[in-house]
């Protein structure tokens, strides 16, 4: 076979001539899979790295989605955690609310009792008072009621 205008098909049985040729830009390309230096590719190639590419496309949103999932369980967890957080928060909140109004009923009750001791030994003391007044009353000037 000449060099020049034949060119070995992947074949073997189908000399390549420049009808055939398809100009790619700087290299020459035949239909069958044959470049200007006479390297003859299998048929089912540009198919072979389609499927390769698509594979590989496939292989990199597996992964991105992968990397979305784990991200997003990441999420899930730090909101959880966060939400935990403040439940635990909400209820020592509530504990403190609740003791501080405990601690202020008890205060109340206290200051009640201690408002009606006091009124009470007011009373007692008044009482007292009346009652000192009205023995060291001088008796000699009331007239005998014989």
């Amino acid at each position: 076979m000449n060099k020049s205008n034949k060119h070995r098909s992947n074949n073997g049985n189908t000399p390549a001539t420049h009808e055939n040729v398809v100009n790619l830009g700087d290299e020459f390309m035949t239909s069958t899979g044959i470049n200007s230096n006479e390297v003859v590719h299998p048929q089912g190639r540009n198919g072979c790295k389609e499927k390769r590419k698509r594979l590989n496309d496939e292989n990199d949103v597996v992964d991105v989605l992968k990397k979305l999932q784990c991200t997003i369980e990441k999420k899930i967890e730090f909101n959880q955690k966060e939400l935990e957080l403040k439940r635990e928060k909400d209820m020592k909140k509530f504990e403190m609310r609740e003791q501080t109004l405990r601690k202020d009923l008890k205060l109340k009750d206290t200051a009640q009792k201690l408002k009606f001791k006091d009124q009470e030994l007011r009373e007692r003391a008044q009482k007292r008072q009346e009652q000192h007044r009205i023995m060291n009353q001088d008796i000699s000037k009331l007239t005998p009621a014989l």
